[in-house]
């Protein structure tokens, strides 16, 4: 079985555009990671403080409210972690399928380039 160049091109192509896939899912991955982090150290504030405490949340990058009803907030931070939770798990899986997929096409092109510098069997 002999494989052209445009064949070679196309393997190859096709491996790259995982590794970007796969490296777009770990940026996705890190950035829900440091979210979850934030939120979850957000709760971990609101527990020190007192019950009397003014907090404010952020709306947009310039702009801060008063919270009135502390426990909302609280539901709102929990529910938060809640939702990055499932969205990590999707991305895991996601992350896991690439990585089997980018290892197997990787391995295919592999054994095609070593056929390839092994030349035809029965010397043509």
């Amino acid at each position: 079985m002999s494989i052209s160049q445009e064949e070679i091109q196309g393997e190859i192509a096709k491996v790259q555009q995982i590794q970007q896939q796969l490296q777009n899912v770990l940026n996705q991955k890190q950035q829900i990671e440091i979210r979850s982090n934030d939120v979850e150290r957000a709760l971990e504030e609101l527990e020190k403080l007192d019950d009397d405490t003014p907090l404010f949340k952020n709306v947009s990058d310039d702009i801060l409210v008063a919270v009135d009803d502390r426990k909302d907030l609280i539901d709102e931070l929990e529910d938060e972690i809640e939702t990055l939770e499932v969205r990590k798990k999707s991305i895991s899986r996601q992350e896991e399928k690439l990585r089997k997929n980018y290892q197997t096409l990787q391995k295919e092109l592999s054994e095609k380039l070593s056929g390839l510098q092994q030349g035809p069997i029965g010397g043509a």
